[in-house]
């Protein structure tokens, strides 16, 4: 049997900034199943039930399986911006959720991009690799 070896999450990692009065809080996972990833999921949405969005984006490196949500951002501006912090470095089993409280001024499609990849790499830092 051939040693396979693949980068996860080492640990829970939450980062939590303010663009344009609007609060970013980003929290990643080490996780082994979908069940997993979506009870991370399940639990903010009940934390943060007063929150604006709550943006996912998970990996599982058995079967291959990717998924996302924008959770009502525009199209491809949350959602796969997360999911791209972490297939860019080849990060597997993991799961990030982050949670937008609207500060009351537009970002545009750009801001929300770097708003939500930023919060997915500062999350993935504090977790470590």
């Amino acid at each position: 049997m051939k040693n396979v070896s693949y980068l996860t999450p080492a640990a829970f990692g939450e980062a939590e900034f303010t663009e344009k009065r609007s609060r970013f809080i980003g929290r990643v996972w080490p996780v082994e199943t979908e069940e997993e990833a979506l009870e991370h999921l399940k639990r903010m949405r009940e934390q943060h039930w007063d929150a604006t969005h709550n943006v996912y984006a998970y990996i599982l490196r058995e079967g291959g399986i990717m998924r996302y949500s924008d959770d009502g951002e525009p199209q491809g501006t949350s959602g796969m911006p997360v999911l791209n912090v972490f297939r860019g470095r080849e990060i597997v089993n993991v799961c990030c959720v982050v949670t937008r409280y609207f500060g009351g001024i537009l970002l545009g499609t750009g801001g929300l991009v770097r708003a939500y990849s930023r919060s997915a790499k500062l999350a993935l830092e504090q977790a470590g690799v």
